[in-house]
């Protein structure tokens, strides 16, 4: 069933098309670094130190792609709107950042010849913000940097994301009740959190769609209520 033109409450729009093609699990890969040119550490700017990067200027742009895993890019236009509040750029003729620490940005905030203003980070807090692991109190985003939203992990269980008003997410969840299946239902109108965990669920096996119901089966992703692919997987 097809969404009807509203808006989700705090929550971008999700724009998706239906998809039944199999999607297998994968297992996120974790972060490579080995091929990211490093800015060396000595000779660099005091602690604390700001800087500003130009689109004239060659740098390698890091930032939290799919799956949980780094990607870089040698231009801003690369860089996937839900990761540009953070983003880590190595400048390759410019100053280094104090040891220990990267140059980050938020290219949200560019001016409007494309510059970015830079401060810096400790390299590890970096990957914890900028992949969404081990946030806590004591784990800040420093001001003016906006941190990706956090790619929800399967969790082992099946979840149904739909609407209330959605006839095609009744007949699947009557479905999986009568197969005796136990499943977590989500209405994504109802609960920004659950339209923001599918948003991050979809943008993590490349899916786009705009349509209810979507199912989670233990990390697999099936758009619509698609019987025959329920009973292979189930």
């Amino acid at each position: 069933m097809l969404l009807r033109p509203r808006s989700w409450p705090a929550a971008p729009s999700l724009v998706i098309f239906a998809s039944l093609s199999a999607c297998a699990p994968e297992t996120p890969p974790k972060p490579d670094h080995a091929d990211r040119p490093e800015v060396p550490d000595d000779g660099g700017a005091d602690a604390g130190a700001t800087a500003s990067w130009d689109p004239s200027v060659a740098a390698v742009l890091t930032f939290a792609g799919d799956r949980g895993a780094f990607s870089d890019a040698k231009s801003a236009d690369a860089i996937p709107e839900a990761s540009r509040g953070l983003v880590r750029v190595s400048l390759l003729d410019g100053p280094a950042p104090p040891p220990g620490t990267v140059w980050v940005g938020n290219f949200r905030e560019a001016s409007e010849s494309g510059a970015v203003a830079l401060t810096t980070v400790p390299r590890e807090q970096f990957e914890e913000l900028a992949l969404g692991q081990g946030l806590s109190s004591k784990v800040e985003l420093p001001e003016g940097l906006e941190a990706p939203p956090q790619v929800a992990a399967s969790t082992g269980e099946i979840v149904v994301y739909k609407t209330a008003w959605c006839g095609v997410c009744k007949k699947l969840e009557g479905y999986l009740k009568k197969k005796g299946v136990q499943y977590a239902s989500k209405d994504i109108e109802q609960d920004p959190q659950a339209a923001a965990e599918l948003r991050s669920k979809a943008a993590s096996k490349g899916l786009r769609t705009s349509s209810v119901p979507v199912i989670d089966v233990r990390g697999e992703l099936i758009v619509g209520f698609d019987r025959a692919r329920l009973e292979k997987i189930l």
